[in-house]
């Protein structure tokens, strides 16, 4: 029988870690990929992109206005908005209002006319309903969040809520 030589060391240990680093970047790709479309890249996309302000919020018992909450809101993002929601809440009701809401006056922002950036639009919340105490939750308001369609994992809320006589 002849003499046979092992591969030195030295190779050996090359040979371990390119195939360690091949292996490393093929599960990196894989589970990059899986990432990306198990969450869905446009959703991070939109997240990113999105931020809007709630410049003021204020309230109004006169009859002239029947109980009507008006949201100044401002696009500081790139994502263009529309489709605004509200969940309106005084400590003790929470009332949630989505943007098909017909007590949510959108003042022409929509689907074809979306609010872009550094824009401004004043939301309109009709709070009328006597049956569900909605004037009373409009005179107590703590908290006034604001969701859009648009990019409905960013919202923006406001604390400040004042009552008017407009």
């Amino acid at each position: 029988m002849g003499k046979r030589k092992a591969v030195s060391p030295v190779v050996s240990v090359v040979l371990l870690i390119a195939v360690a680093v091949s292996v490393g970047i093929l599960v990196t790709t894989w589970i990059t990929h899986w990432v990306t479309t198990t969450t869905g890249g446009t959703a991070i996309s939109c997240a990113i992109n999105t931020n809007y302000i709630i410049e003021t919020a204020e309230f109004n018992k006169s009859s002239a206005y029947n109980n009507t909450l008006l949201v100044k809101i401002t696009n500081k993002g790139a994502e263009h908005l529309y489709g605004f929601g509200a969940i309106l809440d005084n400590g003790t009701d929470i009332v949630i209002l989505e943007f098909d809401s017909t007590l949510i006056n959108q003042s022409g922002i929509s689907l074809t006319n979306k609010l872009k950036r550094e824009e401004s639009v004043y939301i309109v919340i009709n709070l009328t309903n006597t049956t569900l105490g909605y004037p009373a939750l409009g005179g107590t308001l703590t908290e006034v969040k604001i969701m859009n369609d648009a990019c409905p994992a960013v919202s923006t809320r406001t604390s400040t809520v004042t009552q008017g006589s407009w």
